[in-house]
């Protein structure tokens, strides 16, 4: 058998976990640049060499993803890296019980693909279907392994498998697209990226599991799958909330407009996820590995907030007032009316990351059925909102989802924040300045828009003028807001302390 303790460590002391959570952070970001720029390059390209209409088909099987995601692993690999302590035989229980759980899904996953070819009207979704599901089965394959090295905060490995998944994705994508294979291409991107990362995490992490008999009256055990499974419901029920708007602009108005409708608000999200995503893992392992001292926590908290809001806030912001330059110049012409759209939806990503972020709350606390108690608040006001937009088409889903983000933040931030040991004074601490400098900077930059298009008519410079002034006046008003100061101060001690360790 594997040696445990190999693969599963004890967790860190107070003093090295800060080093280790400032030095992953400090990797996973230094990475999201090479990750925007292929991204950015990728979609340029795709967008120009595949219609609206099949980026449409691939958005129709979206939210069945989400949901085969949501069940996928039952919580599993979040609670192997939230669980305070873990061993070999925990870990291997877990790898079992999710293969059987994951085995059901996905065949459930392809069975729904002439369901969706029948709802849709649109027969090629059957066979997509079926070439997304390998996909998905390979990462439910490596989910423990994927899992132990985020519990290791091997993040330097896990963003290198990320990058060359991402680079072997986007090369078999526009290969694909330029010898005309239309949405094979998009589903390409989606399959080979799943299926390299799954590789390398099997490769990467030493770890197998082993097929021993596992007792029952194992407390810690019981309590991970229960966790697991909350946080399961959880996702399962918020993502068919979040999955209406799609489902209904497909059904109603057909792929073209669902392609338009799915690449606004993808990029509406883009923003926000690119700086999310990378931070999560870091930041689930480092606050449950310091849950246990209330006042570590709620600084780990305050620092991974304003973070996060401090870059994603002026980004949005920014985007909402250049929308169309923007899309112009990533996309082309002919995603010009996705304009709209993308406006709408970048409002509910603004207000709505306030709510997205307590999942790290409620994640590295062990409050999974407290989360699934809001998910069942959440998604009856969702689908309502948006099933009453449906009536104007498109642009009303978008601004009922929009509205129902909006009216949901708050009553979230603040349901989540009875049971942590994170203040409503901490979390706004956490949010304001980002906010006040962001949106007082966009506002700044709307009323100079109209002489800078007069002045400059390239659009791209233009764009890259503004992003530069945007970037610079927001930066100088975040620091001179209270606090801004000594936060910045702060900041630049952490580089320097890392920088003065990595040399000893």
């Amino acid at each position: 058998m594997t040696d445990s303790k190999q693969y599963i460590p004890a967790d860190p002391p107070t003093a090295k976990l800060k080093q280790q959570s400032f030095q992953s952070g400090l990797v996973t970001f230094a990475a999201q640049p090479l990750k925007l720029v292929l991204g950015i390059a990728a979609t340029a390209v795709l967008a120009r060499l595949v219609t609206p209409a099949d980026f449409g088909l691939i958005a129709m099987v979206s939210p069945l993803l989400a949901l085969v995601d949501s069940l996928s692993n039952l919580g599993l690999e979040t609670m192997t890296v939230q669980q305070q302590g873990l061993n070999h035989r925990q870990a291997s229980a877990a790898f079992w019980l999710s293969l059987k759980v994951n085995a059901v899904v996905i065949a459930a996953m392809v069975a729904m693909g002439p369901v969706l070819a029948w709802f849709y009207d649109q027969p090629a979704l059957s066979g997509l279907t079926l070439a997304m599901a390998i996909g998905a089965f390979s990462l439910c394959l490596s989910f423990q392994h994927k899992a132990l090295l985020k519990r290791q905060m091997q993040f330097n490995l896990l963003t290198g498998i990320e990058l060359g998944a991402l680079i072997a994705s986007t090369g078999c994508a526009i290969a694909a697209a330029w010898l005309g294979l239309g949405y094979w291409a998009l589903v390409l991107q989606v399959v080979v990226m799943q299926v390299v990362q799954s590789l390398a995490y099997w490769v990467s992490c030493g770890w197998r599991p082993s097929r021993e008999k596992f007792a029952d009256e194992d407390h810690s055990l019981r309590t991970m799958f229960s966790s697991g499974a909350h946080l399961t419901g959880f996702r399962f029920i918020t993502r068919i909330g979040m999955q209406m708007d799609r489902i209904l602009v497909g059904y109603i108005s057909g792929a073209t407009a669902l392609g338009f409708y799915d690449v606004a608000y993808r990029w509406a999200y883009f923003p926000f996820m690119q700086i999310y995503t990378p931070m999560f893992d870091v930041v689930i392992s480092s606050l449950s590995r310091a849950y246990s001292d209330p006042v570590v926590y709620r600084r780990y908290c305050h620092w991974g907030l304003m973070s996060l809001f401090a870059l994603c806030m002026p980004a949005l912001a920014f985007l909402y007032i250049t929308a169309k330059e923007v899309l112009l110049i990533l996309l082309g012409e002919q995603w010009l009316p996705a304009i709209p759209l993308f406006r709408l939806l970048l409002i509910a990503m603004f207000v709505g990351s306030l709510y997205r972020v307590t999942k790290w709350l409620y994640i590295s606390s062990g409050q999974t059925k407290r989360q699934l108690q809001w998910g069942l608040i959440h998604t009856p006001v969702m689908i309502a909102a948006v099933a009453i937009g449906a009536n104007w088409g498109a642009y009303g889903i978008a601004a009922g989802y929009t509205v129902g983000m909006c009216v949901l933040t708050i009553p979230s931030v603040l349901f989540c924040l009875t049971v942590s040991p994170l203040t409503l004074g901490d979390f706004l601490k956490a949010v304001w300045p980002a906010a006040i400098a962001s949106t007082t900077t966009a506002a700044g930059l709307f009323a100079l828009q109209p002489f800078l298009t007069a002045a400059i008519s390239n659009s791209f410079f233009r764009l890259c003028i503004e992003a530069a002034c945007y970037g610079l006046v927001y930066a100088a008003i975040w620091i001179l807001l209270p606090g801004g100061r000594e936060a910045a101060a702060k900041i630049i001690a952490s580089f320097a302390d890392l920088l003065r360790k990595r040399k000893a």
